[in-house]
């Protein structure tokens, strides 16, 4: 019996100490990767209604425009369907990138890049 209330103690006591640390809010990259897979969602979720509705918008003409270019152009050598899926690809990394790095200046944070890596500033 003194067994398991010793251990009951040592894992709330172990859960508690960790509550105790601070640890980083996942809010910027849920935001972020929200963003990269359907771009503009990061943008709402960050309150900034206008600029999801434009990356949306984008993303949608890219890959709209796209399959009809692959579908009523023919371009030998290189299929645009591998274009389209180039554009949106980058497309949804700035918009991730985007989403980031505004949920991280709403925290009170910014996320720079040193010569050593990157850095977060406060």
């Amino acid at each position: 019996m003194r067994i398991v209330v010793v251990v009951l103690a040592a894992v709330v006591g172990l859960s508690v100490a960790g509550w105790a640390q601070r640890e980083p809010n996942p809010i910027p990259l849920i935001h972020g990767i929200a963003s990269f897979v359907i771009p503009g969602l990061g943008q709402y979720l960050n309150a900034e209604y206008d600029k999801a509705l434009v990356h949306f918008t984008v993303d949608v003409v890219l890959l709209v425009g796209g399959g009809y270019l692959a579908a009523f152009v023919p371009y030998p050598g290189f299929s645009l369907f591998f274009g389209g899926g180039l554009a949106h690809t980058l497309w949804a990394l700035y918009s991730g990138w985007d989403a980031y790095q505004v949920a991280l200046r709403r925290q009170g944070l910014a996320l720079h890049i040193s010569p050593t890596g990157f850095a977060v500033t406060f």
